[in-house]
């Protein structure tokens, strides 16, 4: 869990070539993560799902993400 916060701490203050430089290499770790959804459940994922999600999307865990170029 510690490295899902500093990947999504650095995807929020990093500029965009130190966080594809160091996330890019987290899609291979397939480990899982209990993920709260709104409803209050539980939901399993895996790290390299998340962070597809930090790269790909707008918005992760309810908060805006800065726009990084693809």
């Amino acid at each position: 869990y510690v490295r899902i916060l500093g990947a999504f701490y650095l995807r929020l203050v990093g500029k965009p070539t130190d966080v594809y430089q160091y996330l890019e290499p987290l899609y291979n770790d397939y480990r899982k993560l209990r993920r709260k959804s709104a409803d209050g459940s539980f939901v399993l994922i895996r790290v390299d799902e998340f962070i597809d999600e930090l790269l790909t999307k707008e918005h992760s865990c309810d908060i805006a993400l800065p726009r990084v170029p693809k």
